[in-house]
């Protein structure tokens, strides 16, 4: 389900997205085709004509009465033309921001220019930029999609090492008797905590055994426990469809479980190049147990109001 979920959100952002291009062509936004009446004002005095290939420093002047002037870097070609290098600062009109972003040039807005003759220092030009089409479609699919899916697989490669290396120890511990021993700890809370199921039901040890496993960060063993928990306490259940007060219970406890060794996070930490993965034990922990506290007490509370309960009759 969860797969058509993000489907359903990726055709959507794609479809978004080419409707704001649309939208943006028709209007013409970024001005493809037209020019710009500007000012080109070389550094030095410059020796005519004009070498092409050589690079001259230059003021890009679109209006001097607002203040436009930019710092560029004048490259001539053949004929009256050139290519141009515009660098951006905070008198940068907006537009130009956006065209210059479209452009994923890191230092400099790439412009052409043309004018009909060079007989001073400032001389006036036609500027025009490359045409920019379908700008929200390149960044949904190239700087959302492909690029976060790039992500995705590095990181979980980044994961294999160290998840191994954890869920290595962790089977050890388990193998130990380590899991059984923390089992045998929980067992007299977990009868408190779930009166409902007889303390040698297999439901119950289902459950410790989950818990157990969830605490060691062994989510992978966990999840097969929590799975046959639920359906031994389903044995309980006197009316099928309906979650009993066990089962709330346990999947609030499953769900926000107190973590001693978090070794997914830890994972996460060590491959995204943390120089002390491990440095977040004492908050996990402390978070975890009052995140599982404040929800055992949330359940029990809202299992006393009579809106939450429903008369349980036996299945016919």
């Amino acid at each position: 389900m969860l797969n058509y979920i993000w489907l359903a959100l990726i055709i959507i952002g794609v479809m978004v997205a080419v409707w704001g291009d649309w939208n943006d062509i028709s209007t013409n936004r970024y001005h493809n085709g037209e020019a710009y009446e500007t000012v080109l004002q070389l550094s030095n005095t410059p020796i005519l004509p004009l070498r092409q290939s050589q690079v001259y420093q230059c003021t890009v002047v679109y209006s001097e009465e607002l203040g436009i002037m930019q710092r560029a870097e004048l490259t001539p070609g053949a004929g009256n033309s050139g290519s141009l290098h515009i660098f951006m600062d905070d008198n940068t009109p907006p537009l130009w921001r956006e065209i210059f972003k479209a452009q994923k040039n890191n230092d400099f807005l790439f412009a052409h220019v043309k004018w009909e003759s060079i007989s001073d220092q400032k001389f006036p030009t036609r500027m025009t930029f490359d045409p920019i089409r379908f700008v929200k479609l390149n960044n949904v699919t190239n700087e959302g999609i492909i690029k976060y899916a790039k992500i995705a697989v590095e990181l979980a490669i980044g994961l294999i090492g160290i998840m191994a290396l954890w869920l290595g120890i962790m089977k050890i511990a388990e193998q130990a008797g380590l899991v059984a021993k923390l089992a045998g700890v929980l067992k007299p809370i977990t009868t408190r905590l779930f009166p409902d199921v007889p303390a040698d039901h297999p439901a119950m040890g289902a459950m410790i055994m989950n818990i157990s496993a969830n605490m060691l960060g062994l989510a992978n063993a966990a999840t097969p426990l929590g799975l046959k928990a639920m359906e031994e306490l389903n044995k309980l259940n006197k009316k099928l469809g309906t979650a009993t007060d066990a089962m709330c219970t346990f999947l609030v406890i499953n769900t926000s479980n107190v973590q001693l060794i978090p070794a997914t996070v830890i994972a996460i930490r060590a491959s995204a190049g943390s120089s002390n993965p491990t440095d977040i034990l004492g908050p996990v922990i402390v978070a975890t147990t009052v995140n599982t506290i404040v929800g055992i007490i949330t359940v029990k509370l809202l299992a006393k109001l009579s809106v939450f309960r429903r008369q349980l009759t036996t299945e016919v």
